[in-house]
């Protein structure tokens, strides 16, 4: 395994003025993408999408090859804030406390419709994507003691 690098791997710092641990994902830093401010969605959107990375049976920007899905796909995130390999490190300040921190993190595609948001779904797909974010729960859940829902 590697050697644990504060400053590419992800871990845990302790704050002493709050008394609580953070999470730090300093390699998230080197992702393509930095943010940016979108505009508005259009009235109209294309139900696929060639340029876009969810969509089924496009390339997403690492290369990975999405299946043509139909019902809610799930796949790891390109660029997650916690990985499942951080090295081993040990922390010896007292000033600068930190513990590495493993985790997943997957993305759940709700529909292969791109023109469609989760309240434009119909109520029976809308319940896989309910179905699906419970399975993930229970999966995670075998190897993790936290696991966290959010969009």
């Amino acid at each position: 395994m590697t050697q644990f690098n504060p400053v590419d791997h992800p871990h845990r710092r302790f704050n002493p003025l709050i008394g609580d641990w953070v999470l730090v994902s300093p390699h998230r830093a080197k992702r393509p993408w930095q943010g940016q401010v979108e505009k508005t969605a259009p009235d109209f959107r294309p139900v696929h999408d060639p340029e876009c990375f969810l969509c089924p049976g496009n390339d997403r920007i690492t290369g990975d090859h999405n299946p043509d899905y139909t019902d809610p796909y799930v796949f790891p995130n390109d660029f997650p804030a916690l990985l499942t390999d951080t090295p081993d490190a040990t922390s010896e300040s007292d000033l600068f406390q930190s513990s590495p921190a493993r985790g997943e993190a997957r993305v759940i595609c709700f529909s292969p419709d791109h023109s469609k948001t989760l309240p434009q779904l119909s109520e029976q797909d809308i319940r896989k994507v309910v179905d699906t974010w419970a399975e993930q729960v229970v999966e995670l859940g075998q190897t993790y003691p936290w696991v966290q829902l959010f969009e």
